[in-house]
């Protein structure tokens, strides 16, 4: 009678354990990655071998060259 009762007791303190303790399996979380696609128009260069840089510059807008002693 003495060892049922200790199973007993021995079940339901496990089983208070799996009720209210953490999961037995850990949940599974995902990081998704969406990788969006290339655009073809963008990245090709087909007829454009060159950079595309403007006709004109604003000069009024640039900002000097530092001196040799601001760049050292």
């Amino acid at each position: 009678a003495n060892a049922f009762a200790a199973g007993l007791i021995i079940v339901l303190v496990a089983g208070v354990f799996l009720l209210f303790g953490k999961p037995l399996w850990p949940e599974r979380h995902v990081r998704m990655v969406i990788i969006p696609p290339a655009h073809r128009m963008p990245t090709s260069a087909v007829n454009n071998t060159g950079p595309d840089l403007p006709t004109k510059f604003d000069l009024s807008i640039v900002r000097p060259r530092p001196l040799a002693k601001e760049r050292s």
